[in-house]
């Protein structure tokens, strides 16, 4: 309530939130408009597919075929690879990332260069992917091909869109509340959410025939709601756990009283969403790749076997959620980093000794907690493929990789709003001792004068 009240109260967060808001709409709005000079067949698109992914990582404009189709899905892709590239591939990125904020700013350039590139190749993807489908039709409904020049201007549309979604993320970011492009992601996946329940309700009441039955079928799609809130719980509960570390200053003895004591906190996931962002985004590749080679038995061999819904793609998809897991669970909690900070300022972990073992202590915490974090993502991203592997159709299942995105990307967004509001009374009760101060001060004068 106290952050409700501070979003009433400050005029600062109100407007931020009202930035975010005119400007979640905006991306909406972009992804309704389907791309003028075109007739597209609109349509459901298989969440398990190479599209489906991309759909849901770009903001969910693909099915209109919007200006905003991608949406910001290529930045992610080349954030990746630049990522990985740092990690002491290509020794200039390494370096780069040891400069701090002057470096981070060159490899943000370097990444928005490469976010062209890869714009530019997934639009021709997802042109040629849709138009192998019948998707690009004339005016009496017949499918249709796509010319050279159409095939340019549709490329250079939808790179534009791409690069405009982005700087839409970025104002969120800066100028509004939350990552703004996880809120264009979360944008997308809530936008799907009215007609997915829809479609839940009408599979398990679509056969009743009697008021028994229905009332039977009414009573199993609340148990699955049931079971879909208590993910949403056990989400929530497994993004605010922590493993809390207790650390000491030099000089100030002992503490052993459990309210006094400082600590470390490391959350169990220290990897955050991230690993289930950046492996879906990889997922999405090898299909992309797969479109240019159209009437391949290698095309057809990676679009099949690629999908989410196929054992060994859904394998590939759990193995890079546990790598990426790992990867960047170290990179979150730099364990190096923290030891220097601790011997600057006279901290230690309590029983370790400071310098190479505090490093060696916490780089194994954030192990062992990843190991718990790959194993929590990986169970719940999986379970809805899982559950079409046993009848369940894949247009009802509800994907456990949007929920997870769904509620880290929202209490993130939430932690940052109470952060800025607690700042803000911050602020506000600095502002009142000063005041007071003067006025004390004043007001001793006038009693001496």
């Amino acid at each position: 309530m106290n952050v409700i009240k501070g979003v009433f109260t400050d005029w600062k967060i109100a407007k931020r939130l009202l930035i975010t808001l005119l400007l979640i709409f905006l991306f909406r709005w972009g992804t309704l408009i389907t791309i003028p000079g075109v007739n597209f067949d609109q349509g459901n698109i298989d969440q398990s597919s190479f599209i489906g992914i991309m759909d849901m990582l770009g903001g969910g404009g693909i099915s209109k075929f919007s200006i905003f189709a991608m949406g910001v899905s290529p930045y992610i892709t080349a954030s990746i690879i630049i990522q990985l590239l740092s990690s002491d591939v290509i020794p200039y990125l390494t370096r780069l990332t040891k400069q701090g904020e002057k470096g981070s700013i060159k490899i943000e350039k370097i990444t928005r260069i490469l976010t062209i590139g890869i714009a530019i190749v997934q639009s021709l993807a997802l042109i040629i992917a849709f138009e192998s489908a019948g998707k690009f039709t004339d005016a009496a409904g017949t499918a249709t091909n796509i010319g050279t020049m159409e095939l340019i201007g549709l490329t250079m549309i939808m790179v534009s869109g791409s690069m405009i979604s982005l700087w839409i993320a970025d104002q969120i970011t800066t100028s509004g509340v939350g990552n703004g492009t996880s809120i264009i992601i979360l944008v997308g996946i809530v936008a799907r959410m009215p007609t997915l329940l829809l479609n839940q309700f009408i599979w398990f009441t679509g056969s009743s025939s009697t008021s028994e039955q229905l009332l039977t079928s009414v009573i199993q799609f609340a148990l699955y709601l049931l079971f879909t809130g208590s993910l949403i719980w056990l989400i929530a509960y497994f993004e605010t756990s922590q493993r809390r570390i207790p650390i000491q200053q030099t000089g100030q003895g002992l503490n052993l009283v459990n309210d006094k004591q400082t600590y470390l906190p490391i959350k169990i996931n220290p990897a955050g969403v991230i690993p289930v962002i950046f492996a879906s985004s990889i997922m999405s590749l090898p299909g992309t790749i797969a479109q240019f080679f159209q009437g391949t038995a290698g095309s057809y061999w990676v679009t099949t076997h690629f999908a989410l819904t196929d054992p060994f793609g859904l394998s590939i998809y759990t193995l890079l959620l546990i790598l990426f897991t790992f990867f960047y669970a170290h990179i979150n909690i730099n364990s190096e980093q923290i030891s220097e900070n601790f011997q600057k300022s006279s901290t230690f972990v309590i029983g370790v000794t400071p310098g190479k073992e505090t490093e060696k202590y916490i780089s194994g915490v954030v192990t062992s907690l990843s190991v718990m974090g790959a194993t929590f993502l990986t169970l719940l991203a999986i379970t809805p493929y899982l559950l079409t592997f046993m009848g369940m159709p894949r247009s009802i299942a509800v994907g456990g990789t949007s929920m997870i995105i769904l509620v880290s990307v929202s209490m993130d967004t939430w932690e940052q709003l109470q952060a800025r509001v607690i700042a803000s009374n911050t602020t506000v009760k600095q502002k009142e001792k000063i005041n007071n101060k003067k006025n004390n001060s004043n007001s001793h004068t006038i009693l001496f004068d």
